[in-house]
């Protein structure tokens, strides 16, 4: 149940037990109004009819005053009256009851079932002579219990859905809405998504939150570059002995071409046959120091049209002297039948392929083959994203190793685990490389069968950047 049907839940059954207790002693207090009345007619009733019998036995005599008596009330079908002497015991009044009417107290109220008892003393030549004893037989009056209850009962289901509405209503707006953009907000977060901060105008505690949260996003976001900083420099450690073998060479001829001129052991025309090839070595080892530094360097994160394949391609010359190294082959297919350029952040993509082609060849035993295809083509997004299948600029990386364990399957995105010996790997390529991916509005996924190798897949979305 969200929180605005809980509160209003909440609300409205506080609201509903207030009312029942409105119900309880309105009902309690009507009723006792009802008896009151009806004691008071009764009583009246009664010391009327004690005025006339005693009246009457006065002029005429105890008999006549019996007669009348017993015909005084005919008309009204609901009352009977009659005379209980001193001495006799009535049903329906206490001992108590009848020693205070016998003093010349009224008692009133007395009740038995559904009838009413009410006495009243006589007295004759300052002599007590009994009571008059007046049953009322009437039923409830018009305004019943039930009557008052079911009043009581309409009011209170009217005042109930008045409340609700006023209820579900300011909870909307006063909590739902604060509510459901930090949701969206927590929803934006576990996709890696730092920005478009959240803001509650309201002055109170989810507003609190909402700015907590909007600092926890940029604190996130500069750790999560140096991550990536990191991540990049780790590998740039791992790429330094394959650039050194691979300056090693020119470094050769630079060395031996110097040499030589300085001697002056060559023809003018040996001299600059050597100078070309010494030129020609210099620019090589420029540009391999360039591309590290490059990598190397911090991204701008803004993202820009990019030939992807010709990132790929960059990337895996640069991993060529590890993947050499562990005698393993780098295959790059792209696929120029449609395009391959993307908005993306070139410096981040290549991150990506670095740490999939790192991890590839690693996994690869000596002699193998990592391949990687850069395609365009049709992908169906996970389910945290949803949507239809969409044209995808993919990104495959196959290699034939032993495949991830069933048991190593579900940690492989998590930031520092890793299968691989110490010193082989930090545990934070992959998981980089899913927010990176992630960042781009894409996904990664990957595909493995224990022994027959596994192929990494990255799709980026047509149309959507950094």
């Amino acid at each position: 149940m969200k929180i605005v049907a809980k509160l209003t839940t909440t609300l409205v059954a506080g609201m509903c037990l207030v009312l029942a207790g409105n119900v309880f002693f309105r009902v309690r207090r009507e009723t006792a109004a009802i008896d009151a009345e009806r004691r008071r007619r009764d009583e009246l009733v009664a010391r009327a009819a004690s005025a006339v019998f005693t009246a009457s036995w006065r002029e005429s005599g105890e008999e006549h005053a019996k007669t009348q008596l017993a015909t005084m009330l005919e008309p009204v079908d609901a009352l009977d009256i009659r005379w209980i002497p001193t001495g006799a015991s009535p049903l329906h009044i206490t001992p108590e009851a009848l020693e205070r009417a016998n003093r010349g107290v009224p008692v009133a109220g007395q009740r038995d079932s559904a009838d009413w008892y009410t006495y009243v003393p006589l007295a004759m030549s300052g002599n007590r002579t009994g009571v008059l004893e007046l049953a009322d037989h009437s039923p409830p009056s018009p305004r019943t219990t039930s009557k008052i209850i079911v009043e009581a009962l309409e009011t209170a289901a009217v005042l109930s859905l008045v409340m609700a509405a006023v209820a579900f209503a300011s909870n909307q707006w006063l909590v739902g809405r604060s509510v459901r953009e930090l949701v969206a907000k927590s929803q934006r977060i576990a996709r890696g998504d730092f920005t478009n901060p959240v803001a509650l105008t309201s002055n109170d505690e989810l507003a609190g939150l909402g700015e907590e949260m909007n600092a926890m996003c940029v604190r996130l976001a500069t750790t999560l570059e140096q991550l990536r900083h990191a991540d990049r420099l780790t590998t740039v450690g791992k790429l330094a002995s394959g650039v050194a073998h691979e300056l090693g060479t020119p470094l050769n001829v630079v060395s031996a071409r110097a040499e030589m001129i300085a001697t002056g052991a060559t023809s003018p025309a040996e001299s600059r046959e050597y100078a070309d090839a010494i030129s020609t070595a210099v620019h090589r080892m420029t540009a391999i120091v360039r591309q590290l530094l490059q990598f190397a360097r911090r991204t701008t994160g803004e993202p820009t049209p990019t030939d992807v394949g010709a990132l790929v391609t960059g990337a895996v010359e640069l991993l060529r002297p590890i993947a050499q190294k562990r005698n393993v082959e780098v295959v790059v297919v792209v696929d120029r039948t449609s395009s391959v350029e993307a908005v993306v952040d070139g410096g981040q993509i290549q991150q990506v392929v670095t740490n999939l082609v790192m991890n590839a060849v690693q996994a690869s035993p000596r002699g193998a083959k990592v391949e990687l295809r850069v395609l365009e083509r049709k992908e169906q997004p996970p389910a945290d994203i949803g949507g239809p299948a969409r044209p995808c600029l993919c990104i495959d990386v196959a290699d034939s190793g032993h495949g991830i364990r069933r048991e190593d399957a579900a940690h492989v995105f998590e930031p520092f685990f890793t299968t691989k010996e110490v010193g082989e790997g930090t545990g934070l390529g992959l998981a980089v490389s899913y927010g990176i991916v992630r960042d781009h509005g894409g996904w990664i996924w990957f595909d493995s069968q224990p022994g027959e190798g596994t192929t990494f897949s990255v799709a980026i979305p047509r149309g959507v950047g950094a």
